[in-house]
């Protein structure tokens, strides 16, 4: 299985995403961590968990770019049970890469409105992939969320509007994910905030084959 995390928005969580859905695939199968964005936060977390090695099973992590991330990825899947790419926060040829090689993009998504901004222009790139790769599913994974505002629902009403597939399962917006990142670890192997581990375990639920 390939997946993309990917928006064209950035700051909506999508290496804290990709790198807890790669860890958590790796403890099932040798898995592929494929960095695309310029500003390589997936790779940096890999290097600081590297410097760690108090952690479970990891996934390998490499770092590609532009057409690469189609090209080599193709080649260097074949090697792996899963694959998950990272790519940056705008529209690029390493987004589109990923949407032609992926079989799910993953759209992590806040609750503001320039998030529903940047997922109209995001699902003008979907669309455009689909004719390449039509077998491309799309799930929404609402991010970053404050639960003390109603912000989620009016996301969520734009997002059905939209006939868009939303993920049950939210991703609060806590101190204890940037920390993760920090330390090159995920929430379940940091273990002292069951929230967010119970909210990225149903992310985790719901996507994995």
């Amino acid at each position: 299985m390939i997946y993309a995390v990917a928006n064209t928005k950035g700051g909506v969580g999508k290496t804290t995403t990709a790198v807890h859905l790669a860890t958590h695939l790796a403890t099932y199968g040798k898995t592929l961590l494929i960095d695309g964005d310029p500003q390589p936060s997936a790779a940096s977390w890999a290097a600081w968990r590297s410097d760690n090695q108090a952690h479970g099973p990891s996934p390998t992590t490499t770092k590609l770019s532009g057409k690469a991330i189609l090209t080599e990825g193709k080649q260097l899947q074949a090697g792996f049970d899963h694959v998950v790419v990272d790519v940056g926060g705008r529209d690029s040829v390493a987004l589109r890469s990923a949407l032609l090689l992926a079989n799910m993009v993953i759209i992590p998504v806040g609750a503001s409105a320039l998030d529903s901004a940047a997922m109209t222009d995001l699902m003008e790139v979907v669309e455009l992939a689909h004719d390449y790769n039509p077998n491309l599913s799309v799930r929404v994974l609402l991010t970053r969320i404050d639960g003390r505002t109603k912000d989620a629902d009016k996301m969520l009403e734009f997002l059905a509007e939209q006939k868009l597939t939303v993920l049950k399962g939210r991703i609060g917006e806590r101190v204890t994910f940037r920390r993760c990142i920090e330390e090159g670890i995920t929430v379940h192997e940091l273990g002292k905030d069951p929230v967010a581990i119970a909210e990225m375990q149903a992310f985790f639920d719901e996507v994995r084959p």
